[in-house]
This record gives C-alpha cells, structure tokens and sequence, in this order.
C-alpha cells in the first residue's frame, strides 16, 4: 500500500508540507492508489495569522502547537475544594 503524508496547519487547513510518496510494489499499476495521512501542525500560516489576517482564525487567545488553551488568569479566581 503506498503513502503520503500532508501536512497542513490546524486551523486554516493550508498546506504546511507534502511529502513524495512512499511507493510499494503495486504503485502505478492500474486501479491501486495512495492512501494520504493527514497531520496538522502549528496553529495558522501567515496568511491566517493574526498578525496579518486581522484574527478571523487566530483571537486574543493564544494557543500552543497542541491545540489546548493555556488560560492567562489567576489562580487565585479559583477556589480549591
């Protein structure tokens, strides 16, 4: 079975990066194809940024590569039980 791999960024879904394709035995032959694996990266490309794109993708928030928010506020807003 023959590969690739995509890469594109999480939250526009822009390309990032295509990788060639990891060919097997079969690759060319009629009716065999490519299975693609998508992974996303980063958060926005530049286009989407909010440094260029005025924030539709990227708010006042700000997000690590993970995809999770890190809150800014005090702990001390929070009561422990």
């Amino acid at each position: 079975m023959c590969y690739q791999v995509v890469e594109l960024y999480s939250a526009c879904r822009c390309l990032y990066y295509q990788h060639a394709v990891d060919r097997c035995a079969s690759y060319g032959r009629p009716g065999h194809s490519i299975t693609r694996k998508t992974i996303l990266v980063g958060y926005a490309c530049a286009n989407h940024s909010a440094q260029s794109y005025g924030g539709s993708y990227a708010s006042q928030q700000t997000y690590s590569d993970s995809g999770y928010y890190s809150s800014h506020s005090s702990r001390s807003d929070r009561r422990h039980r």
